[in-house]
């Protein structure tokens, strides 16, 4: 299903499943098509943090979110998703203030 779910709270839940914060990354090959892939992501409200990475909270699972990229992408391209558990440690430097924003409401307590 390429539609997913997204939560605004960390506690919600949706048929017995938590929400999941995730890192999402991307490598476009030959064609290079973006803008299917930031509309599916913005559509789940992605926010960006890199310019091929992006995080979102959504209650699936990693690879539900990855099949769910599938059919935005071609064959030859590549996808990583990766959940992010609140507390985690991160750092970033000159990426988006809109990514770096949502990291410390959603990750860092």
């Amino acid at each position: 299903c390429s539609r997913l779910h997204r939560f605004a709270s960390h506690s919600a839940t949706n048929g017995g499943h938590l929400m999941a914060h995730f890192v999402i990354s991307y490598d476009l090959h030959k064609q290079r098509t973006y803008q299917p892939v930031w509309d599916r992501l913005e559509e789940w409200g992605a926010v960006r943090l890199l310019e091929s990475l992006w995080v979102v909270t959504l209650n699936n699972t990693a690879t539900q979110v990855r099949d769910a990229l599938k059919d935005v992408i071609d064959s030859d391209d590549s996808i990583a998703v990766v959940e992010l558990q609140r507390g985690s440690g991160w750092a970033a430097l000159r990426s988006n203030k809109g990514g770096t924003d949502w990291l410390r409401a959603n990750i860092l307590a």
